[in-house]
């Protein structure tokens, strides 16, 4: 009895390090639920994947452990459907292209066996660990589909071999061996395919971001360009003023005032990119009946790119716009904050508005549980007034360039966008 118990409590000790090797090499591909009910049946089939003896023509382990981890995969991580496969596929058929090697040199079970799949399994986890694409990597459903496909081949080795094999084959041959080597060889092909689509995917989307920005630094430079010029026209229509007699020069000035619209360029800070920036904004605020409050202790110019300056102050303030033009009118405000010192650029905006999840009735439970960050930016369209979807990619992206790191929280009745980043040496925001 007490050997028995022995034998008990020394399986669940090796299934549970397999277990939770196999865990963590899931966990760093795909985002897993939280909950520790999830993370329970997840542990629970990684270790069965990995303790599990696969013999050849042996239908009654291969199969059952196939469903059970496939199935925990799906139920208890996050993501599409496609990329949950395909990261299940690559490590089931993996964990049982070794254990078909392992299990099929010798008649009996030995205790060498066990060890030989406990160090397999803390490998691999090291493996993805060291070699993985960058956590929260995401590929297109064109991308996930080709890596789906390739999935397959190392898949069905596997699956032919152990079920189409005869109950009389004993030892492994030479044949066996090849197809499990290159199944199992397959793993290390897949990663990187993965890492590489990843790099690709982020470099066609910061050069998509690059672009955009480029585009709308150079819509702010015509603006500017345009409000010259009506300045430069208003000078000359005020001289032909001056030199009318004055019974006429009252007509010309109301028609005047009837056909132009004057605009400035108001100064906010010590940078001209921004001044410009701030200046369209405030007209944007004024035509949608928005209160905008602009407090810019920026002293000098900024070492940003103006590209970056606009991308970043430019989408920040198109959201908090987005987000208030359809409210009441007396709620419709807007203010931005901005303090630069020692290399350091601190910005916050804030407008009126609740985040996904931070609604009145909740609103306490939110804060407790999320702290007043939300932790993911949401996704958002221009049409939802409701968040600040609306380019929080992109201030995020080029962000990072300037190590800095980007806020969204619930204060109370208001949505407020903080972000900070070094505009001398790069160094990381604490």
């Amino acid at each position: 009895m007490r050997e028995n118990v022995e034998l008990l409590l020394v399986t669940i000790v090796w299934l549970s390090i397999m277990g939770i090797c196999l865990f963590l090499a899931v966990g760093r591909l795909l985002k897993l639920k939280s909950g520790r009910i999830y993370r329970l049946i997840l542990v629970t089939a990684c270790g069965f994947l990995g303790g599990m003896v696969i013999y050849l023509a042996d239908w009654g382990n291969i199969v059952p452990t196939f469903a059970f981890f496939m199935t925990a995969v799906m139920i208890c991580c996050e993501g599409s459907i496609i990329k949950r496969l395909t990261v299940g596929l690559m490590i089931a058929s993996t964990v049982f292209s070794f254990n078909a090697l392992v299990d099929n040199w010798s008649l009996l079970y030995q205790m060498y066996q066990l060890v030989v799949k406990i160090l397999f399994c803390t490998g691999l986890w090291l493996l993805v660990w060291k070699f993985g694409p960058d956590r929260e990597f995401e590929l297109s459903p064109s991308m996930w589909k080709l890596l789906f496909i390739l999935t397959l081949p190392p898949m069905g080795i596997v699956f032919s071999l152990v079920l189409l094999s005869d109950y009389d084959t004993t030892r492994i041959s030479a044949q066996y061996l090849i197809l499990l080597l290159l199944s199992l060889s397959a793993f290390a092909g897949l990663l990187w395919t993965m890492v590489v689509l990843a790099r690709q995917q982020k470099l066609e989307a910061e050069a998509l971001l690059a672009e955009q920005n480029r585009q709308y630094y150079e819509a702010m430079e015509n603006q500017h360009f345009e409000i010259r010029r009506l300045k430069h026209d208003m000078t000359n229509h005020l001289q032909t003023a001056l030199a009318l007699p004055n019974d006429q020069r009252e007509g010309y000035l109301r028609e005047l005032l009837e056909h132009t619209r004057t605009s400035h360029t108001l100064k906010y800070c010590g940078d001209t990119t921004l001044n410009i920036i701030l200046s369209s904004k405030a007209a944007l605020m004024e035509q949608n009946h928005i209160k905008f409050h602009v407090s810019a202790d920026i002293p000098e110019p900024l070492t940003m790119e103006k590209t970056d300056i606009s991308a970043v102050f430019g989408n920040a303030l198109d959201n908090a716009l987005e987000a208030v033009k359809n409210l009441p009118e007396d709620q419709r405000r807007v203010s931005l904050e901005a303090k630069q010192g020692k290399g350091i650029l601190v910005v916050s905006v804030r407008n009126p508005g609740s985040l996904p999840g931070a609604g009145n009735a909740d609103r306490k439970d939110y804060r407790k549980k999320n702290k007043g960050i939300l932790s993911s930016l949401p996704n958002t369209t221009k049409n939802d007034t409701n968040n600040h979807g609306l380019g929080l990619p992109s201030i995020q992206a080029t962000l990072e360039k300037y190590d800095g790191m980007l806020e969204l929280r619930q204060e109370e009745d208001e949505v407020c966008l903080l972000f900070c980043c070094y505009t001398a040496n790069k160094k990381k925001c604490q």
